[in-house]
C-alpha cells in the first residue's frame, strides 16, 4: 500500500517550486492563498445558519441598491483610479499567511 502523507505532498511542492521561475511560484503561492481563503470561508459558512446568510445578503442587496450607494461606490473608484494614475498606489504585498504587509 502506498499512502501518501501531509510531509510528502510538502516536499513535492516544495521540489516543484524549486525549478519554477519566479512568476510561476508567486502564482502557486496564489493559488495556495485562494484554497486557503476557500477553507476560511466554509468554516465561516458553517458557524451561520442559511437564514442568517440570506438576511444578510438581502440587507447588503437593498443596500446597494441604493442610488446613494451607487452614487458613492462611483466617487471611490473614481478617486481610486485618480491615486493610480498620480502613482500614489502601491501594488499589493502579502505575508506568509497571507496578510497583507507594506509593498
Amino acid at each position: 500500500m502506498n499512502t501518501v502523507t501531509h510531509r510528502d505532498y510538502e516536499q513535492m511542492l516544495i521540489r516543484i517550486a524549486r525549478v519554477l521561475p519566479s512568476s510561476r511560484v508567486e502564482q502557486l503561492v496564489d493559488f495556495a492563498r485562494f484554497l486557503e481563503a476557500q477553507i476560511l470561508s466554509e468554516d465561516l459558512i458553517k458557524q451561520e445558519s442559511l437564514t442568517e446568510i440570506e438576511a444578510d445578503n438581502e440587507q447588503w442587496d437593498a443596500l446597494m441598491a441604493t442610488d446613494e450607494s451607487q452614487a458613492l461606490l462611483e466617487k471611490m473608484a473614481g478617486e481610486a483610479l485618480a491615486e493610480h494614475r498620480a502613482g500614489k498606489t502601491r501594488p499589493m504585498s502579502f505575508n506568509h499567511k497571507g496578510g497583507i504587509v507594506p509593498g
